[in-house]
């Protein structure tokens, strides 16, 4: 860099560099939203934006004041939970010395693994419900997957919690053995805490009770990961009138999904299928016709699901939109058979009311192949559209 372009980038206001920083440290697709959106949970991404947050506040001084903000929207509690306690709790704004806890004010999403929560002496949660407490503007709390065995932690007494009033999202996997300490390692002792939830994230595998049903108001979207049909059984008691979305990421064991479609099928707008081989191993289409009424919007990984068997196909008239992604997999053999059978189905008669099929992913190769377009004159000809998703806005349930 030249003297001269050194001096022109010292010039810019603060307000110019902090637009620059977000645009340089956001996720490609942005942070998880607290309302469903089509196939973004198989694709998110976050550790490549950290490193560039990592990389600004180390340039200078000025820098650090500016991308503070932005590095601690985001944050992974790891070992030195009392360094990033002392952090959130007791920093202050070099330029504002009343603005004590101002980073804490700062985290927007907290990734908090079991290892730190961890209830072998009493009192050892107290740096990460600290911490929490100091996340007044708090949106989403992920609860990852032990990638450790989950013996190797020990919960010997109570863990603590706090009032998340402001938490919108919630991402758990669920281990039993850490339940049973509550606070924050219990997913009932967290749902009750946050009476604001839209979106919940749910993963591993019940084998206790889980008490009383919960009420959830607000929770608008459900995404199930890989479950037991226990786990569906316990959501399925639960009181969840605001639910609409449904995102399947594996199918449960013991016909669990048919559970879910009969209990809350009725209230349901979108269902989307993950991107896993297993639905390509029985036939989760027929499942969700038989048990959601009103579904208006369906959206599965062309590749990795089954197309349903005609014979045991009925009329879905409340279906109006379809998504299909074309993510490739490899196991895949025949591609133009097996794509040839799910075209034939959304063409088909059993789906009078499709108006709109919208395309994810890449979709160059098949599109230019003349058996899509044989396929766009089937729909055309019952007054169906195709569309990219890219060039549309995906309208809301009560819009279509």
């Amino acid at each position: 860099m030249s003297s001269i372009d050194y001096y022109v980038f010292s010039q810019l206001p603060p307000e110019i560099w902090i637009v620059i920083f977000h645009w340089a440290t956001s996720p490609p697709a942005g942070y998880p939203a607290p309302y469903y959106e089509p196939f973004r949970a198989s694709f998110e991404e976050f550790d490549e934006p950290l490193r560039t947050k990592r990389a600004l506040v180390q340039v200078c001084r000025r820098w650090r004041v500016l991308a503070s903000v932005f590095l601690y929207e985001d944050v992974r509690v790891r070992y030195g939970s009392e360094s990033l306690m002392e952090a959130l709790v007791s920093h202050r704004d070099v330029e504002d010395e009343g603005s004590q806890g101002w980073l804490g004010r700062c985290v927007h999403r907290l990734e908090l693994p079991y290892l730190q929560t961890g209830t072998d002496r009493p009192g050892n949660t107290h740096n990460v419900v600290q911490i929490l407490k100091s996340c007044s503007s708090l949106k989403t709390l992920v609860r990852p997957f032990m990638r450790e065995p989950p013996d190797s932690v020990r919960y010997e007494f109570p863990a603590g919690i706090v009032s998340l009033s402001s938490l919108t999202r919630l991402e758990w996997w669920h281990y039993n053995n850490a339940a049973r300490s509550g606070g924050i390692n219990s997913l009932t002792d967290v749902l009750r805490s946050a009476p604001s939830l839209q979106f919940l994230t749910l993963g591993g595998e019940f084998s206790m009770n889980p008490g009383p049903p919960i009420r959830l108001p607000a929770v608008t979207t459900l995404r199930l990961r890989r479950v037991n049909a226990l786990l569906v059984r316990h959501i399925c008691q639960w009181e969840l009138p605001s639910l609409v979305h449904v995102v399947a990421d594996f199918p449960p064991d013991h016909n669990g999904l048919e559970a879910l479609w009969f209990q809350f099928g009725h209230q349901l707008c979108t269902v989307e299928l993950g991107r896993n081989i297993v639905f390509h191993m029985s036939d989760q289409i027929i499942v969700f016709f038989r048990g959601c009424s009103r579904v208006k919007m369906f959206n599965y990984f062309i590749h990795f699901t089954a197309p349903p068997a005609a014979s045991l196909l009925v009329e879905k008239s409340s279906l109006q939109c379809v998504g299909i992604h074309a993510f490739p997999c490899a196991m895949m053999k025949d591609t133009w058979k097996h794509l040839n059978s799910h075209f034939d189905f959304l063409a088909s008669r059993f789906l009078p009311a499709l108006k709109r099929i919208v395309l994810h992913g890449n979709w160059q190769h098949i599109m230019a192949d003349e058996r899509f377009a044989r396929f766009e004159e089937c729909l055309a000809r019952k007054g169906c559209m195709v569309l990219l998703a890219d060039d549309i806005t995906s309208p809301s349930c009560e819009h279509l």
